[in-house]
């Protein structure tokens, strides 16, 4: 196999079982010592809000990562757009025989029962991305199969790769030939551990790797490797915070009891807010779940890492997500999910989760994942973690359990009728009957209820461990929900106040301010930096958001404006304290005249063919954005066009294309969607190409 390497990479070669070869800087040093002695003089200002920690309280961890687990219950796909590789669950393949990559037990060598990879030679496995610790190692068993003598194989050399993403560079760190017409038992399974010569959090691919024998031949040479692990010690900080964030999706601020709802939807998120501070205009980037949440997990906007649509294509792994900051700093982290679109391969959001638990089924029920999240608190609470909580009961069908699902239904009301049927996604016999917004509306609430109970679940959890004191909670929300705002329903149509303004609070005992309510403007990028800086952590360079603490301390103030883009690029929305502006391109004339069939039907269509190319509104004295002031206010237009003149500017660049489908990206960008996957997501109503 050629293992030339991309030219960003700089090869080095180890050969068996040599020491690590050690390269001194003595720049490095001169500036490390001027450094010091200038902070101990006073010529630096060494202070940050980095938490200073204790030698006592920090602690060295063993962790270890079977490699063989990314290959065990996934099914192969491939050729990956249109290359050689194929991908086995996590793991991409590059081989003369990917079909025959797999694991098992039961084909190991001579009677061993332990868990082997079976590869042919030719043949290059990938695997994730990991983060490394001190002491780094990694053993391996390697053999030849008692077929490939059988088979006329006369060899194969296996060779350990790490490719160190930090450093820019490719290492060969193992190497070693097994000929079968030697005189040497071929049959024999060889064990190597050798240390990995990284530091710690460099982040590290593995590459285990078989080539053909020196004759060179192309036949199957039955080659295997048994149970690939990686090990080092994780440092650690026994006095950092834990941090649970929960995304409740599909949840509007204004119904919630604390956001001053008149229903009491809401006690235990009620009761962080009280001991926290909430943040009463955050807004989210994304009215669509997938690209939401990659704005959270990335601090960056839609345009930033390109993907407008839901469940197509993941994000990619070069972003540096805020599980990965935690992991990479001790942290031990898990995340639940309560979507079925929620998966690895279709999000990418697993990046710097030790733990991502996909929802199998479109459950919406939120016991089925806070459940297992409470079982994981319970194992994992004696060292620092964080855990992501999805909670997807909100979206419709407003289907939660008894006694949530009748709370707020009034039995002695009226609920004729009162919806245009054609106003509502064609869910079939699925639909929420009757037809009536105050009964929608009253289903909507019992499932905020229900979210709220199991917010409830979790909280007592950490308090009876004794840990709620000193774990981030943190609530917050993907997008809103219209429930007949502007004759639209559900929040796949339109960026209008309802759909993108969102709850955020933030609760930790002693270090948020309680009982605080912040009027400045935020956006749902801001989480990732403010949960860094709250635990002590340096903000990574090059986020979109801006940590909330300066804000809520009163020290600086909040956003001038905050952004929100649709999942089809069918619109921007940018709303400072004074104004609401909305961008549709599809309302401009050269558009739509172009549009897709699809967008002028059902309740997609009625939002394309009532909304103008511009609007604007009053948010003082019209926050239910009602009453639209472009035309009489033109000036205000231009200046609020101009400062969202990046994201329009990205906007209008797609449907210059001319390649626009109703899926919300240009047909050369998208993948293919497994059939199912497509009946799942238009099942609850999301529009698929």
């Amino acid at each position: 196999m050629n293992t030339s390497t991309p030219y960003v990479y700089r090869t080095l070669r180890r050969e068996g079982n040599r020491g690590m070869l050690l390269h001194k800087n003595p720049g490095a040093l001169v500036a490390i010592g001027c450094i010091l002695i200038g902070c101990a003089l006073g010529f630096l200002d060494c202070s940050r809000p980095t938490r200073q920690v204790a030698a006592s309280q920090e602690a060295l961890v063993p962790e270890e990562w079977q490699l063989v687990r990314f290959v065990m219950g996934n099914r192969k796909v491939g050729p990956i757009r249109n290359t050689p590789l194929w991908r086995l669950g996590e793991v991409q393949i590059q081989s003369g025989f990917p079909m025959d990559v797999t694991p098992s037990v039961k084909e190991a060598a001579y009677g061993r029962q332990r868990w082997s990879i079976l590869v042919h030679a030719p043949t290059r496995l990938t695997f994730p991305e990991l983060t490394a610790g001190k002491d780094a190692k990694i053993s391996f068993g390697y053999y030849l199969r008692p077929s490939a003598r059988a088979n006329g194989s006369d060899g194969a050399t296996f060779r350990v790769w790490c490719v160190n993403e930090t450093r820019q560079n490719r290492e060969c760190l193992f190497e070693e030939t097994l000929v079968t017409t030697s005189g040497t038992v071929p049959d024999a399974v060889r064990w190597k551990e050798i240390p990995i010569p990284v530091e710690e959090r460099d982040r590290i691919r593995i590459q285990l790797e078989t080539d053909p024998g020196p004759q060179g031949d192309k036949k199957a040479d039955f080659c295997a490797w048994e149970m690939p692990t990686v090990r080092w010690r994780r440092r650690i900080n026994r006095e950092a915070p834990n941090v649970v964030l929960f995304t409740l999706d599909t949840l509007r601020a204004d119904h919630l009891s604390c956001y001053g709802y008149e229903r009491n939807t809401s006690p235990n998120i009620d009761d962080l807010a009280a001991g926290g501070t909430l943040m009463a205009k955050a807004y989210a980037q994304c009215t669509a779940t997938v690209p939401s949440h990659m704005s959270i997990f990335t601090s960056k906007y839609l345009n930033e890492f390109g993907i407008y649509t839901q469940a197509v294509n993941p994000l990619p792994g070069h972003h540096y997500t805020l599980a990965e900051l935690f992991r990479d700093h001790g942290y031990v982290t898990a995340a639940f999910m309560d979507a079925g679109f929620m998966t690895r391969v279709d999000t990418g959001l697993h990046q710097g989760f030790d733990t991502f638990v996909e929802c199998p089924l479109w459950t919406m029920d939120g016991e089925y994942v806070t459940g297992p999240a409470i079982n994981w608190i319970v194992d994992h609470y004696g060292r620092p973690f964080l855990v992501w909580i999805h909670l997807y009961d909100c979206h419709a069908h407003y289907d939660a359990p008894e006694p949530f699902r009748e709370k707020f239904v009034d039995p002695r009301a009226d609920y004729t009728p009162d919806v245009d049927p054609a106003l509502i996604p064609n869910w079939g016999d699925t639909r929420v009957e009757p037809l009536n917004l105050a009964y929608y509306t009253a289903r909507y609430d019992g499932c905020v209820a229900y979210v709220d109970h199991q917010v409830g679940r979790v909280v007592s959890t950490l308090k009876d461990l004794g840990v709620f004191d000193k774990t981030i909670v943190v609530i917050a929300s993907d997008h809103g929900e219209l429930l007949g705002e502007h004759s639209m329903y559900f929040h796949h149509f339109s960026l209008y106040e309802e759909n993108v303004h969102v709850p955020l609070v933030f609760h930790y005992t002693g270090h948020v301010p309680a009982a605080r309510e912040v009027e400045d403007l935020c956006e749902n990028v801001d989480i990732y930096p403010t949960l860094a800086e709250l635990a002590g952590l340096e903000i990574p360079a090059g986020l979109s958001g801006q940590s909330l603490i300066p804000v809520w301390q009163g020290r600086a103030g909040g956003r001038e404006g905050v952004l929100a883009e649709h999942a089809r690029n069918a619109a921007v929305s940018w709303r400072t304290d004074k104004w609401s502006y909305l961008y549709h391109p599809m309302a401009v004339p050269a558009n739509r005249e172009r549009l897709p069939a699809q967008w002028l039907e059902g309740p997609f269509g009625y939002w394309v063919q009532h909304a103008k190319a511009e609007e604007l509104y009053d948010r003082e004295n019209d926050p239910g954005e009602t009453a639209d002031l472009s035309t009489s206010l033109g000036e205000v237009v231009r200046e609020r066009r101009k400062e969202a003149g990046v994201w329009i500017e990205n906007c209008d660049a797609i449907w210059a294309t001319g390649k626009y489908t109703i899926g919300g990206a240009t047909a050369s960008a998208m993948k293919p969607m497994d059939p199912e996957q497509v009946k799942m997501l238009m099942g609850l109503g999301y529009m698929v190409d």
